[in-house]
């Protein structure tokens, strides 16, 4: 009997520790007002990404706001409709906030209101149905001090609440009142409808306090950057969602003239010699979801909006050196094709620079490339963002470049990819170093000493 407690009590802990470690994911549905319409940069100020802030490391909140959605399916522009609903549902929240509303009070919009509720349920049940079994939270809307765009607050007031109310009712689901809290306070508002930074920061304050049950801690001040803060080899880190993708920023203690950045488009962390030196020399280390992505066209244009943030919000230079290990490598080449004058210089290690000597045609890696290029087997010849078919064009950017590599390399042969690179940019005369490790297989990237890669660099990003 003691032996079958103790495996109950083993199996418990155990269970709850996996619980514990497990990510409570937060999808903070809305319209405008959810995605941060008046305020001036929306990735950190928003009410969901200082909701993330304060809630910290054991949540990840993502932003389902959509600007002049509507709850109505039969509204001027439903949300459920969009793409961004299918993501937010795919996301799989452990915890989701609805607020929407206050769109649908346009009169055009407010002549299906007969609607709202069962249209209200149809959200509730898509969320109701995931296998995350969501936490579902109904938003009362804020008041409306215009009477802006046709958008009412009487009837947010006496209509669209109660509707709210009674389907939370019926469903037993919690609300929350952020109509209450905001009468009379008109200030916090950019424009009337839309909260300003200081009205964000009272929103978040209210769900968190209804989410967690307790106030935000009293210490808590709104981040200089967004996300999740934590400690990364002694120096600050913060992890973001941005356009459905991890990033990761870390920070130098004392940033460099001119705010210098290395981006990694993938594998952040591995073989890290480089980006922390560069950290203790001011760089900040930047890092970008899209290890899987192979460099395909969408990706390129996501990799440049997210490239346009840092340098616009962060005061990042406008020269960013593009770090590629392996895959990375040929995202991080096609990238600077594309935006050469974006570009201080690339430091590729082990690149993939030839898909064709990369990887198995049976390997998982292969069939992820088909698809994000949506070619077949028998459609490769369709590819045209090989790196080493590409070098004339590379030659033309004339970015400086330094390749490392091993010389028993049997993942990504050397010969058939980064070698290639090298001995166009020689022959043109251009910028480029070579440092091939003897001996050594695809692992470890990089130097354990990475003086002569961070040199390079220094040297041609002044």
């Amino acid at each position: 009997m003691k032996t079958k407690i103790f495996v109950l009590c083993l199996l418990l802990g155990t269970s709850l520790a996996m619980q514990a470690e497990k990510t409570i994911k937060v999808a903070c549905v809305g319209n405008s007002i959810t995605q941060g319409a008046a305020i001036a940069n929306m990735q950190r100020d928003s009410y969901p990404g200082l909701l993330g802030q304060m809630l910290g490391a054991a949540y990840e909140v993502r932003n389902y706001g959509f600007s002049g959605r509507t709850l109505l399916n039969k509204g001027d522009r439903p949300y459920m409709k969009e793409q961004l609903f299918q993501d937010a549902l795919a996301f799989e929240p452990d915890i989701v906030t609805i607020k929407l509303g206050t769109n649908d009070t346009k009169p055009f919009n407010w002549v299906h209101h007969h609607e709202f509720m069962h249209d209200l349920e149809q959200m509730v049940n898509a969320f109701s149905q995931l296998d995350s079994k969501p936490q579902i939270w109904l938003c009362y809307p804020v008041p409306a001090f215009h009477y802006d765009w046709g958008i009412n607050d009487t009837i947010i007031r006496d209509q669209v609440i109660p509707y709210i109310r009674r389907v939370a009712q019926k469903y037993d689901l919690n609300t929350i009142d952020l109509y209450t809290p905001f009468i009379g306070k008109g200030s916090l508002f950019a424009d009337g409808i839309h909260p300003n930074e200081e009205g964000a920061l009272m929103l978040a304050k209210e769900i968190y306090r209804a989410l967690k049950g307790e106030e935000v801690p009293a210490d808590y001040r709104p981040q200089a950057y967004p996300g999740v803060r934590s400690d990364w080899q002694g120096y600050e880190r913060y992890d973001f969602n941005f356009k459905e993708k991890q990033a990761t920023l870390v920070v130098p203690k004392q940033a460099a003239q001119g705010r210098p950045w290395i981006w990694r488009p993938a594998f952040f962390g591995a073989f890290p010699s480089v980006d922390l030196a560069l950290l203790e020399k001011g760089y900040h280390v930047a890092y970008f979801e899209l290890d899987n992505e192979f460099a395909n066209p969408a990706s390129l244009k996501t990799g440049d909006e997210f490239y346009k943030y840092m340098v616009k919000f962060y005061a990042l230079s406008p020269r960013v050196v593009l770090e590629g290990f392996s895959r990375g490598g040929l995202y991080a080449v096609n990238w600077a094709l594309k935006y050469s004058n974006k570009v201080a210089c690339l430091y590729l290690d082990a690149p993939v620079c030839d898909v064709y000597s990369w990887p198995g045609q049976q390997s998982p890696e292969r069939q992820d490339f088909l698809k994000k290029w949506q070619l077949g087997e028998d459609q490769l010849e369709q590819f045209t963002a090989n790196p080493v078919d590409n070098l004339e064009a590379l030659v033309a950017t004339q970015i400086p470049l330094i390749l490392v590599a091993g010389t028993k390399d049997k993942l990504v042969p050397y010969q058939h990819n980064g070698a290639h690179l090298y001995q166009a940019y020689k022959k043109a005369g251009l910028e480029v170093k070579q440092i091939l490790k003897r001996g050594k297989d695809h692992h470890p990237h990089s130097l354990e000493d990475p003086a002569e890669i961070v040199e390079f660099i220094l040297e041609h990003n002044k």
